[in-house]
């Protein structure tokens, strides 16, 4: 892992070194401007390179924070509006990727649409999960809601296999938090009651909004808190989890069952059609085995209560604005952000979720291309050999030690700029006019995507982010470090195939 790191350090090093005599695009790059030179850089090299930067930036109002990451980002969201605005346009004629970029991209930004609909298109799943007459058929409406997209009471999912990198396995794990960690619930500091403070406030601010009478809402709200904070209670803490062993809980479909049977788990598994397996892996069987007893204890009323209010909370930045004005209050509660983002920053941002690898082909035929690809590879493969020539002449490693280096060398897969195939949408249904549809159909596409993956061997041609990010990634269990178009753009890179 440590060759990994040090070898994708160099890629973005050395691209920025050997590309400097490239002619950049206007107003991008390195500035001399951001060094405080009375800062002397031996004492303070931070200071030095970037004082005057520091002094003179503002954090955007629409931003949480601002770095170089971030800047890039609303500079690729720029370009993402153009296409999508084409898209949206029918520029492109008819093309199926632009058709679904574009209703998609078109439908988010139809404010009036949204606002007039209210709740409207979020109602049947609401009456689905009302209609429920028993515990053990609330695993149904919970499988149907993590369908459509969040994860009440636990998360699903697929990984590869701890003990076998190349399978695929079942995952179960903790979840079901609307704050962003356990300690939001369980420290007593002034910032975390302060979080519970406005999440209480928020759940019944939504309630209300949906239908329930203020007191009604405000008691809801309290019931949300006191299963969310059993559920944390039952977590493992951030700090433990980072330890692989500490999730490594390989048993039985059989075992795992029996670990909390009032989670229904067998139901579950056939409502939410997964694949047939015999084994999985429980990354914290404690919260299953306490949880178990909050499913007998809490009424059923009660957790009715607590799933429809994750499927809310959910959709609410895409219903009409007294819901998208709720959940912004609270996102402004955990970060400082001191405004919205403008509404099409956040359906530029919502498409790329939904379809990522669909927009990224047109982010790609603007930034980056098939040149771009193939120069980056190659300067892969010469930054390899150097090391390569490197661990055969250091004196210090042994002959049988330079053998295993080599191997690991040869081993990592260099994912650059796209993927050589890309994902098929064409089952994803996209409707114009139909937002809060579009949303939960691309949820429920991408989720069944994902458990398909059960039992089968990993697609070593996948890719986790989408080519318009800006971030990279190593993946231990593949081997792999990926970079995407979005972040081979300056200030990280400046290079002559950035034409647009």
């Amino acid at each position: 892992m440590r060759l990994c790191s040090l070898l994708s350090v160099c890629i973005l090093l050395a691209a920025a070194s050997l590309a400097q005599s490239a002619p950049a695009r206007p107003g991008l790059g390195f500035s001399i401007d951001n060094i405080d030179k009375t800062v002397d850089p031996c004492v303070d090299f931070y200071q030095y390179s970037c004082g005057n930067w520091l002094k003179n930036t503002e954090i955007p109002p629409d931003q949480s924070r601002w770095v170089s990451f971030v800047e890039l980002d609303q500079r690729n969201q720029e370009i993402m509006r153009e296409i999508l605005e084409k898209a949206s346009y029918g520029v492109s004629g008819g093309d199926p990727i632009d058709q679904k970029i574009g209703d998609y991209y078109g439908s988010c930004m139809d404010e009036k649409a949204a606002d007039a609909k209210g709740l409207d298109p979020l109602k049947p799943e609401l009456a689905r999960i009302a209609s429920v007459k028993n515990k053990a058929a609330l695993i149904d409406a919970i499988a149907r809601v993590q369908l459509i997209g969040p994860n009440p009471l636990f998360n699903f999912y697929p990984s590869p296999d701890l003990h076998n990198a190349a399978q695929v396995i079942a995952y179960i794990d903790q979840g079901g938090l609307s704050l962003p960690d356990r300690d939001y619930y369980l420290k007593e500091d002034s910032k975390m009651a302060e979080a519970r403070k406005h999440l209480v406030e928020y759940v019944t601010q939504v309630l209300t909004l949906a239908g329930q009478s203020p007191q009604q809402a405000a008691e809801s709200a309290q019931t949300v808190l006191r299963i969310e904070t059993a559920l944390a209670k039952a977590s493992m803490d951030r700090t433990a989890r980072r330890d692989p062993r500490t999730r490594d809980h390989k048993m039985t479909r059989d075992q795992a069952v029996n670990l909390g049977p009032n989670f229904q788990l067998t139901r579950y598994f056939s409502s939410i059609n997964a694949p047939a397996f015999s084994e999985l892996n429980v990354s914290n069987p404690d919260f299953f085995k306490q949880v178990n007893g909050l499913l007998d204890s809490e009424s059923l009323d009660g957790l009715k209560t607590y799933v429809s209010w994750h499927l809310l909370d959910n959709a609410a930045p895409w219903l009409s604005q007294p819901f998208v004005d709720a959940n912004f209050k609270m996102r402004q509660a955990l970060t400082g952000q001191a405004e919205i983002k403008p509404r099409w920053k956040r359906c530029v941002e919502a498409t790329d979720n939904a379809l990522g690898e669909a927009v990224g082909q047109r982010f790609v035929e603007l930034t980056f291309g098939e040149d771009g690809k193939q120069r980056m590879l190659k300067m892969v493969d010469a930054l390899e050999a150097s090391l390569d020539e490197d661990i055969r002449g250091l004196p210090w490693m042994s002959d049988a030690t330079k053998k295993q280096a080599k191997v690991k060398l040869e081993a990592i897969r260099n994912k650059i700029g796209y993927p050589d195939v890309w994902r098929d949408y064409s089952s994803l249904k996209v409707v114009r006019g139909d937002l809060v549809g579009n949303f939960l159909r691309a949820n429920e596409f991408e989720a069944r995507r994902q458990i398909a993956k059960i039992g089968k061997p990993v697609d070593r041609n996948e890719w986790q982010m989408s080519p318009p990010t800006v971030n990279a990634y190593y993946s231990p269990p593949l081997n792999e470090i990926v970079f995407p178009a979005g972040i081979l753009q300056p200030p990280f890179l400046i290079s002559q195939w950035m034409t647009r």
